[in-house]
Order: C-alpha cells, then sequence, then structure tokens
C-alpha cells in the first residue's frame, strides 16, 4: 500500500505536489488498514478534476515511479523509462519520492532523473520498524559507473554488490537491475522486493488485457466463476451463467429474463456490462491478495449505483489492496462512503498563471463535516471545476461559395 507520493516537473506538475494517503481513521473503519506504529492507510483515493487539469498525469507518475524500479535497459543509448518533463522545466530532472508498504515492511524511496540518465536514488526500509539504508547511487557523468552503496543490513555479498554495480547501468535504477540476470541466495531482499512490485503494482489502462482472454481464465477456477456470477447477480445484468463454446471459442453469457432464458455472445454485451466484466478482474485479485491498482475514469460507462456498489465491495471485502483512481462522476461526493471519508477525495486545478497542475485533498479545505462535500464542489468553493464562458458565439455572417 502506498503511504505518500511526490512529484515535481513531469507533465503538467511543475512544482511539487503530495498525495498522502494516510488517516487518522479509527481502527474498526474498514475503510484503512493498520500498517503498525499508529500508521492507517486509506484502501481508496480518488483524483476529481476538470478536463485537461491534469488528473490522469498524476496517476501515470504514481505508476512511473513503480515502472522506474521494475523495468530496465538493455543499452546505454536508450531512454530513462518515463514521460516528459514540465514543458519550461525540460532542463531540469524531473524528482519523485513514494513510501509504501510491500510484504508490511515499508520503504521509502526518492529519485531524481532526467531523461537521458538517472541523477541519484535513495531506497530506505524499515526491516525491524527502524529506519535502515537500502541503497543509494549517485550519477558520476556519461563514461562512468554510477556510484551505489548498499546498506549493511541487506546482508549483500562482496560479489553481489560488484554484479550490480557492473549490470547498473545510468538509465535504468539500482532495483531495475535485478530483471538482468540470475543472483545468488543474498540477494534475497532486493529480490522480495522486485518480485513484489511485479506482482502486484499494475499498470494503468494494461494495453495487453483482452476480456475475452481474462473470462477464459476465470473458467478455469471455480472459485473465481463463482465470484463473477455473483457480482453479476448483484449487479442486476441478469446473467445467470457463462462459459467457452468449444466449436467457435467464444465467450458465451446465458441470459434469464422472467422464466425464459437465452444466449448472448461476448460481442452483444452492452459496453456497460463489458465495462463491468473487465473491472471484476480488479476487484476480484483486489479482495482476494494485496494489490494496488490505477484505473484511469472509472465511471467510464458504468451507471453511478453500479459504481458505488463497486467501491463499497471493494472497502468492505479488501484488506491490504488500494484502490487509486480519476472519476467524473461528481454524484459519488454526494454518498456517504466519500462524503464522511474526505480524505479519500483529491482536486485537480490547473494553476491559470503558470498553467500546471495542483492538488488538493479535500479534508485540508477545512469544510464544515455538517457541509455537503457535493454541494461545496459543485458551488465552486472547492475549485478544480472548469470555468466556462458563456455558450452564446459570435461568428461572422458570410457566405461560402
Amino acid at each position: 500500500m502506498i503511504r505518500e507520493f511526490w512529484v515535481e516537473n513531469y507533465l503538467s506538475i511543475k512544482e511539487r505536489q503530495t498525495l498522502s494517503f494516510e488517516t487518522k481513521s479509527k481502527e474498526d473503519d474498514w475503510a484503512s488498514v493498520d500498517m503498525g506504529n499508529e500508521k492507517r492507510v486509506n484502501k481508496l483515493a480518488v483524483i476529481y478534476g476538470a478536463n485537461a487539469s491534469g488528473k490522469s498525469n498524476m496517476l501515470l507518475a504514481l505508476l512511473n515511479v513503480f515502472e522506474l524500479l521494475f523495468h530496465t535497459r538493455e543499452n546505454k543509448t536508450e531512454l530513462v523509462k518515463t514521460r516528459r518533463p514540465f514543458a519550461l522545466c525540460m532542463d531540469k530532472p524531473t524528482r519523485m519520492h513514494v513510501s509504501f508498504y510491500a510484504n508490511h515492511i515499508r520503504y521509502d524511496y526518492t529519485v531524481s532523473y532526467t531523461m537521458e540518465h538517472i541523477v541519484d536514488e535513495l531506497m530506505e526500509w524499515f526491516p525491524n520498524g527502524s529506519k535502515s539504508l537500502f541503497y543509494e547511487r549517485k550519477y558520476q557523468s556519461d563514461d562512468l559507473q554510477a556510484s551505489i552503496k548498499f546498506g549493511q543490513s541487506l546482508g549483500l555479498s562482496a560479489k553481489t554488490k560488484d554484479i550490480f554495480l557492473q549490470n547498473t547501468l545510468n538509465n535504468h535504477t539500482v532495483l531495475s537491475c535485478f530483471g538482468k540476470r540470475a543472483f545468488e541466495a543474498d540477494a534475497r531482499p532486493i529480490a522480495n522486493l522486485y518480485n513484489w512490485i511485479s506482482k502486484y503494482v499494475h499498470q494503468l489502462d494494461n494495453p495487453n488485457f483482452i476480456l475475452e482472454e481474462s473470462l477464459r481464465q476465470v473458467l478455469r477456477f471455480a472459485s473465481a466463476k463463482r465470484f463473477y456470477l455473483q457480482m453479476l447477480e448483484k449487479a442486476d445484468f441478469n446473467i445467470v451463467d457463462f462459459r467457452e463454446d468449444i466449436s467457435t471459442t467464444k465467450i458465451l453469457f446465458d441470459c434469464k429474463a422472467g422464466d425464459k432464458t437465452f444466449t448472448l455472445s461476448l460481442d452483444e454485451q452492452s459496453q456497460g456490462t463489458k465495462k463491468f466484466l473487465g473491472n471484476l478482474s480488479t476487484l476480484y485479485y483486489a479482495i482476494s491478495s494485496h494489490h494496488i491498482h490505477f484505473i484511469d475514469e472509472i465511471d467510464s460507462e458504468l451507471h453511478d449505483d453500479l459504481l458505488l456498489y463497486f467501491l463499497n465491495t471493494f472497502i468492505m471485502n479488501s484488506n491490504e489492496s488500494q484502490l487509486i483512481f480519476t472519476s467524473q462522476e461528481t454524484s459519488l461526493l454526494n454518498e456517504d462512503l466519500l462524503n464522511t471519508h474526505r480524505d479519500f477525495v483529491f482536486f485537480a486545478e490547473k494553476n491559470r498563471d503558470g498553467a500546471y497542475s495542483e492538488y488538493t485533498r479535500a479534508d485540508e479545505y477545512g469544510l464544515h463535516k455538517n457541509l455537503s462535500l457535493y454541494k461545496s464542489y459543485r458551488n465552486g468553493r472547492l475549485g478544480a471545476i472548469p470555468q466556462l464562458g458563456s455558450p452564446l458565439l459570435y461568428l461572422e455572417n458570410h457566405e461560402e461559395n
């Protein structure tokens, strides 16, 4: 789970912007998780804002810091795994920091980089509740190896340290080097962190996700299929079963209307049904294990009641998973889930003088608990809404030839 994140000089983000997921909620509140040392972290976070306010860019930044830790480079001429810096600061490095929990251990990671190389990075961890150095790295020059120092608490041999030194290029992080080759058993702490990122941090809008193939995977596991059917029934889609047609390999759905049944293929389902089926994959893994999911425009093609049901199901059934998403569905702000847990909600707004994105957590506005978060937002008290002009247009009167 992510405890805190900040980023500066990234896409529409110029100055440092921080998202904190820590909360002071009570221990019996299912919406957060006790991480020890009197730290509780929210399971849910949503970013609201007008179009082009930077909502998606913050999600991309959150994902990107983990991409840096996971994706390696084989050639020193390749660019760093990132997106461009703020347009007016192209000559300055991007900086990111993330504090997160993996396998119940806290890690604090800070990185500074340009498009061409990692400037410096620092990974600290809390293996026994106390902060220790994981590793520290500093850029020397294009033609020299980076300077890398490993913490004694890792217990790495001189041989393992040398392998990391020899295989870490200037354009990727030290941790990502683990994906290049095999290491001996003393590298287990590094392997545990690398494998956790690989398994539990999910990329935004996975281009390789194919719904039909995902459903075939579900059909291989009875427990997963039962979960899908239960959720489809609760969502009132009239679907009572689904299966793969052996002759055509198509996914078929048995639907019920009164006392009659009929069959539809996946292609014949509505876009809303397909969207919900796709989100069920996220929900299934989120409540069966400990995952971090980033979803852009989660409300796309979903009825607001169905979206609220999806989020409440996640909150009530997940353990140490986290769902961070953007939304345009402002009616959610009128629901107890968000109006009560205002530390779930962030508002993104473009600074009108500098054209860069700024983010504010809803509970930082000092809004009285009896005031509606929804009404305050719609009335413009919280910003992050489009400033629209008159719909009346003035056009020159001329005839086309």
